[in-house]
């Protein structure tokens, strides 16, 4: 059963401005170690991390909760990370307050699916209850 449907449209401007801006502080902030090692070694690395901020984004949209980068309330921005399975398909895991959240609620499995176009990087994430 669907427990939840997000979707969240970053520019990517916007991610490359806070990184310029903010460099380390905004990157631990939001990304883990794993997402930062993967996008930083990317050729559009404004790009690569727009699409992680907006599954993050989508996930507390399906979840229904808020993002708080202190993680005081909702959920912390590192409690949600994108991996890659080996062949390259993007997959959610949950840490902290999010893994909590997902097991207190029967959520089975979660989908992520990511696209970015230009100027936006878009993610749709869809949470299933057992």
């Amino acid at each position: 059963m669907i427990y939840g449907l997000g979707l969240d449209l970053a520019k990517v401007a916007r991610i490359g401005r806070a990184l310029e801006r903010h460099g380390a502080r905004f990157l631990e902030r939001c990304f883990t170690p794993y997402e930062r090692a993967l996008c930083l070694s990317r050729p559009d690395r404004a790009s690569a991390l727009a699409l992680r901020f907006a599954a993050k984004e989508a996930f507390s949209k399906a979840a229904g909760l808020g993002m708080n980068g202190l993680g005081r309330r909702g959920l912390g921005w590192t409690d949600i990370e994108v991996k890659h399975d080996p062949r390259g398909k993007p997959e959610l895991s949950l840490h902290g307050r999010a893994k909590a959240w997902a097991e207190d609620n029967g959520i089975a499995h979660s989908f992520v699916s990511l696209t970015d176009e230009g100027d936006y990087a878009a993610a749709v994430v869809v949470l299933e209850k057992s």
